[in-house]
């Protein structure tokens, strides 16, 4: 569990540093965690470097599965608790296909070509209803719930902090999670614009609501706040692999970790 949120860090500073490269210029490259584990195939002993992320990967997901089935942060069974259990087996669910990912590139050294879920999804009966569905869930749970979350810093509940130690996680933690709250309420926004516009249906990752941030106004200044927002926050996730703490049956402050 406390080496995946090593890993976990590392595929959300990986993003930040691209999107701060093309804040200041640099040339456009996609900046999602996917695109980090396939930057890091392409290194010099990618297929080693591969095998470690998807160590990784395993015990975070599974980390989510056992916050989510045993509720091993001590949520509780009220509706606010599975609400945030259901959040963390979501979160098992889709590092479990960055892992599937990885050892497709172990195996294959490519991507592979596959058309995107929101295709598929709108593609179903009643698709584009399920899909605004899901943006406005992504909107409430992973965006303005995990900006709420960062500004009143109850993500300490489940961290074990030494007077010292204190100060970094409450900065880093509230920069990082307001952060990428706000890109993931972008990404929710542009889940329900592919739901009611039919022609525009792949512009969904985290690397489509940053090159949206980048073409408002202002945008360079507010891709370098993001950027720099993403990298405290995979900053903040490596250091959790020493701060989280595990307390199964006692209830706790809900938190997006």
């Amino acid at each position: 569990m406390r080496f995946g949120y090593v890993v976990r860090g590392a595929l959300y500073v990986i993003p930040g540093l691209l999107a701060l490269g093309l804040a200041t210029g640099r040339h456009r490259t996609e900046m999602t965690p996917a695109a980090a584990i396939q930057a890091i195939g392409h290194q010099p002993f990618g297929r080693v470097l591969l095998a470690v992320v998807a160590i990784g990967l395993l015990g975070y997901s599974l980390w989510g599965f056992a916050r989510s089935l045993f509720d091993a942060l001590g949520k509780g069974g009220s509706l606010h608790g599975l609400a945030q259990r259901f959040g963390y087996l979501t979160s098992a669910l889709a590092y479990g296909g960055l892992l599937v990912l990885t050892l497709h590139l172990i195996l294959h050294s490519d991507p592979g070509e596959s058309s995107s879920w929101v295709v598929r999804v709108r593609a179903l009966p009643l698709g584009a209803w399920v899909l605004g569905a899901i943006g406005v869930g992504w909107i409430i749970g992973a965006g303005l719930l995990q900006i709420v979350s960062g500004w009143r810093r109850t993500f300490e509940a489940d961290l074990d902090l030494g007077v010292s130690e204190r100060r970094w996680a409450s900065g880093l933690g509230r920069v990082g999670l307001i952060s990428r709250g706000v890109v993931f309420t972008v990404v929710g926004i542009l889940l329900v614009t592919s739901a009611v516009r039919a022609n525009q249906p792949e512009g969904t990752t985290m690397n489509s609501a940053l090159l949206e941030i980048l073409h408002q106004p202002f945008g360079r200044v507010f891709l370098v706040a993001a950027a720099i927002g993403l990298i405290a926050f995979g900053a903040f996730s490596v250091l959790c692999a020493r701060w989280m703490r595990v307390r199964v049956g006692r209830r706790s402050v809900p938190s997006p970790l």
